[in-house]
């Protein structure tokens, strides 16, 4: 049993830091980061302190990766046109070469596609054909009520 206890002891111990009394009582900018005084104005009896709530104690090679680290964060969002043109950056609109005549009208079209101009005509044409049947069929369900009436 008391080899279990020092095999998970030994695993925990791996994964925490180890905190020396060295290390707690030196004060250095890392702690002064992580600790600071708040205090109200308008209320002086709510001042406290926030003690460090984790102390890192990173070696001294990475003193000057560490500090770029903490200082590499954006101050503002970047603004949604920001993003856009990023994105969008050399993908402007192209010029349409591709045009012909339309053989029924003569207006301007794309190639391999139909007219417009022909095309709102047929539109109207059909809507004209509908809108007379239903004049057509009000006018005789009108002369059928005044037949049975």
């Amino acid at each position: 049993m008391a080899a279990i206890h020092t095999t998970t002891s030994s695993i925990i111990s791996s994964f925490l830091p180890r905190v020396s009394a060295a290390s707690i009582s030196n004060a250095s900018r890392f702690t002064t980061l992580y600790s600071r005084q708040l205090s109200l104005p308008i209320i002086p009896s709510l001042a406290f302190a926030i003690p460090s709530a984790i102390h890192l104690n990173v070696p001294g090679l990475l003193e000057g990766i560490w500090e770029s680290i903490l200082r590499a964060v954006p101050k503002k969002k970047t603004s949604h046109m920001k993003k856009r043109t990023r994105q969008m950056a050399g993908k402007g609109l192209k010029d349409v070469t591709a045009l012909n005549k339309c053989s029924a009208c003569g207006h301007l079209k794309r190639a391999h596609l139909l007219c417009p101009y022909c095309v709102a005509e047929l539109k109207d044409l059909f809507k004209g054909k509908t809108n007379a049947k239903d004049a057509k069929t009000t006018e005789v369900a009108k002369a059928d009520k005044e037949t049975d009436a």
